[in-house]
């Protein structure tokens, strides 16, 4: 899409601005109960679970957005939607607590994922990782922010000099012989390979140059809109598994790196496009 007008910006930094007032409590709410509550349940299988802090943080976030901006429509993975009012209002793609099944298992690689969309595009976003003590930024064409400080990928151009990181769908078992493949086409070239458990800050995470490379399957919505944008903004080429652009509510994969690092990233991601074509028997 064209560059953000001067009013479509401040519209996005308002909004984020409601957003980074209420993260302080929010996130001291989300730790404390990650200590003390044990409520869970499953959702589409075992390994997809919902926890009391996933309930709340919508519950704050959503709340706060209804009372600001009612003209705004909302989609959240919890199940808080809510349609927009017109085709210029502002959707909002929430994932009040990114990598809940890290949260459940006292793991610190979770985070709070709020991205603003418009015309499929999105535009703003915050990334709030509190066990880790970061907070991620960015409004498009502004640049992207860590704790406050302009952040860019990593400028590396060998696969060999960094660490590339991946995740897995809820349905893997299905698929693990395709995901298998790629995952050893990247342990052969890769200077190492981690797989975290929250794409919001896999993306961040390349944004902020700490890892050279992400790419992964089956994300939904909530689990691109902030950390895309982030990423974009620092720098990071971010495409399919066949090079196109992503499209936040059709593409079933990401490829995302600096643009020297994703050209070498790209074809061995090509067993991911065998995974997606498994069907469930």
């Amino acid at each position: 899409m064209a560059h953000l007008s001067s009013d479509t910006t401040k519209a996005i930094t308002d909004r984020l601005s409601v957003i980074e007032a209420l993260l302080p409590q929010l996130e001291n709410d989300v730790l404390d109960l990650q200590v003390t509550s044990n409520a869970r349940a499953t959702k589409t299988n075992i390994f997809d679970l919902v926890t009391e802090a996933d309930l709340h943080s919508e519950k704050i976030i959503t709340s706060a957005i209804q009372k600001h901006f009612p003209e705004d429509s909302i989609i959240a993975e919890e199940g808080t939607n809510s349609d927009a009012h017109d085709s210029e209002s502002f959707t909002w793609v929430i994932d009040p607590i990114d990598g809940t099944v890290n949260y459940a298992n006292c793991l610190h690689h979770w985070g709070i994922s709020v991205g603003i969309v418009t015309q499929n595009t999105p535009v703003g976003g915050i990334v709030s990782a509190p066990s880790l003590n970061e907070r991620y930024r960015a409004i498009k064409g502004q640049g992207a922010t860590k704790n406050g400080v302009p952040i860019q990928v990593s400028a590396k151009s060998l696969l060999s000099e960094g660490v590339v990181v991946t995740g897995f769908p809820y349905d893997r078992a299905i698929r693990a012989e395709h995901l298998s493949r790629a995952l050893a086409n990247f342990l052969k070239v890769a200077g190492g390979v981690r797989r975290f458990g929250a794409a919001s800050i896999d993306f961040c995470s390349v944004a902020n140059g700490t890892v050279i490379g992400y790419y992964e399957m089956q994300l939904k919505p909530w689990d691109m809109a902030a950390g895309l944008v982030i990423a974009e903004e620092a720098g990071a080429k971010i495409t399919d598994f066949k090079g196109n652009p992503v499209d936040l509510f059709k593409s079933h994969g990401v490829v995302v790196a600096n643009p020297s690092i994703h050209k070498l990233m790209l074809p061995h991601t090509a067993p991911m496009l065998d995974a997606i074509a498994v069907t469930e028997k």
